[in-house]
């Protein structure tokens, strides 16, 4: 593996609010009577939807991207409403044309049970045609598609990045932050939870290197 010719990359999401008003409305169950009661359920079950669309690619919209070419390349962090991507279609298509500079080699954590899959979906979407050979989303694989949480679980149950990094000690600058407060963060505080996630995941390639990856340099 070429560390060097690889894109290290992890995306945010938050809920899309168009595609959530396509859900049928909730059914409170039939045994409930009370009209007031009725309408509190109602209104609980649509705020969990809304809680929980930005983790849904039919229902979540990709609003920041962070990436890096080869492990010591420098970070770089795309939001919605820069001036090179004023909007998602524009970062989707900034994104695959970052994947075909590398000819689709990429890491990150989850990327084949999240990342991945939202980007072809919001794609789909759009109708944005993927200008190479699309991702490889098979488990089991150590590249193209470099999926540490995988490998590093061994495509089971698993923990997330944040806590992963913190029980075997690799430096997070912003512990601080968690992905549940980022629909809440101002621009700037979204520019950087982006990039520290680049930054855990380095750090958790540079450690799975030479155990459950191949060796840096080798």
């Amino acid at each position: 593996m070429d560390y060097n010719k690889i894109m290290v990359f992890d995306i945010e999401t938050e809920a899309n609010e168009l595609a959530i008003k396509n859900l049928p409305d909730p059914k409170a169950p039939s045994n409930y009577k009370d009209a007031d009661k009725i309408a509190a359920y109602i209104a609980d079950k649509k705020i969990e939807q809304v809680a929980s669309a930005a983790l849904d690619a039919d229902l979540n919209k990709v609003t920041a991207i962070s990436l890096r070419h080869g492990i010591e390349g420098k970070t770089e962090v795309y939001l919605i409403g820069d001036d090179e991507t004023k909007d998602e279609k524009a970062l989707l298509s900034l994104f695959w044309s970052h994947f075909l500079f590398e000819n689709g080699r990429t890491v990150g954590f989850n990327t084949i049970g999240f990342d991945l899959p939202v980007l072809m979906r919001r794609s789909f979407d759009y109708g944005i045609q993927i200008p190479c050979h699309p991702p490889n989303l098979a488990k089991y694989q150590i590249e193209p598609t470099t999926d540490l949480m995988g490998i590093l679980f061994n495509w089971g149950s698993y923990r997330g990045l944040k806590w992963t990094c913190a029980r075997y000690g690799i430096d997070n600058p912003l512990p601080e932050l968690d992905g549940s407060m980022y629909a809440d963060m101002d621009q700037e505080t979204k520019r950087l939870y982006s990039g520290n996630d680049i930054h855990l995941t380095v750090g958790l390639l540079k450690r799975m290197a030479g155990i459950y990856l191949p060796a840096i340099g080798k």
